[in-house]
């Protein structure tokens, strides 16, 4: 599936577990981050089969050479189990399985893919909203969601702003 809907699955059970900002890392990185391969081998697919071809519902040009690493199937069991082990964490070893139970999912409802996927992504995004309004109606639990929605428009309006002033800064330096 789209990096997004991995990104969108670990921040759901990110939320979930109320992860500290190591540990967010971590699943981050094991939940979303191992997608980081398949950037690698797009250049060769591209070259092999057109800029149009990523746009198909399957990668696998024919050619028999990998577009997905080690990471993306479950010997890699053998390299997360005992990081998760050393690290005393069971995140890497949870978002990792995490990455690979969607991607199963997509392979094995390929034809269906969008709208396994579209499902998939809005069923994380009420999980996510349903996460956040539950902790922010708990501090203040004579609000309602209105005035959640409100709250959370001008924080996202104020969070756009301060990006809007580095940019301009930033480009004002060049």
């Amino acid at each position: 599936m789209l990096t997004t809907t991995h990104l969108l699955a670990a921040v759901l059970i990110g939320l979930f577990l109320n992860l500290n900002k190591d540990e967010w890392f971590v699943a981050l990185i094991f939940g979303v981050a191992i997608d980081l391969d398949h950037v690698l081998a797009a250049p060769r697919y591209i070259s092999d089969n057109g800029l149009a071809a990523i746009l198909r519902p399957s990668w696998d040009d024919g050619s028999g050479l990998p577009w997905r690493s080690l990471m993306h199937y479950p010997v890699a069991a053998f390299v997360v189990t005992p990081l998760s082990i050393g690290w005393r964490y069971f995140v890497p070893l949870l978002f990792w399985s995490t990455h690979l139970g969607i991607d199963y999912i997509q392979s094995a409802t390929i034809a269906y893919s969008s709208p396994v996927e579209i499902g998939f992504m809005t069923a994380c995004i009420a999980g996510i909203v349903f996460l956040v309004y539950r902790r922010w109606s708990d501090l203040r639990p004579d609000a309602d969601f209105n005035q959640f929605v409100s709250h959370l428009s001008g924080s996202i309006r104020a969070s756009l702003k301060g990006c809007g002033v580095s940019i301009r800064q930033f480009l004002g330096s060049i």
